[in-house]
């Protein structure tokens, strides 16, 4: 609905006061219809359904009507019917199914293992420094264990030395 008429009369306006004269009467006389209305039959007994559907019933129009329709109305069932959807459509789906769910499982989990593998990298990656510099401490400290005697450090110094010792006898002495 909406502000424009359908067949709009040119100039005219509708106020408010024309629509509520036209919906609401002037007077309570004005409610009450202008035609006389017949007379209802006095004596006209008042029947609920089943007393209706017992009088049809006894005048047989109820089961004329019945069979008259039923033949026409029905289809024909065959005496042996076959399922809607062939087995073999219905087995084809269920495998399309099952396939389409294990790719995409397949798929997660592939999702799963490549995002494990790149957060492994990741922190071996960030460690690398640390890891380095624990390497080079725990190989000197076993180094330093290792050692004979004890621990420390094994220093081997070697001194070669010469000494020529020259003595020169002189003629007179002592004897």
């Amino acid at each position: 609905m909406n502000a424009n008429p359908q067949y709009p009369a040119p100039d005219r306006q509708i106020s408010t006061e024309d629509l509520l004269a036209a919906l609401l009467p002037d007077s309570p006389a004005g409610a009450q219809p202008t035609t006389p209305a017949p007379a209802a039959p006095a004596a006209s007994p008042v029947l609920d359904v089943a007393a209706l559907l017992e009088l049809a019933r006894r005048q047989g129009a109820l089961e004329a009507a019945v069979a008259q329709q039923t033949p026409a109305a029905l289809p024909a069932v065959p005496e042996k019917s076959g399922p809607i959807v062939p087995r073999w459509a219905v087995g084809t789906a269920v495998a399309a199914v099952g396939i389409g769910a294990g790719g995409m499982l397949l798929g997660f989990a592939l999702d799963l293992l490549a995002t494990g593998a790149a957060a492994v990298a990741a922190g071996i990656t960030a460690a690398a420094p640390m890891m380095i510099l624990g390497a080079v401490l725990v190989a000197a400290l076993l180094g330093r264990r290792s050692g004979k005697g004890g621990g420390g450090f094994e220093v081997t110094q070697t001194v070669v030395q010469t000494i020529t010792n020259t003595v020169k006898s002189t003629g007179g002495g002592r004897r």
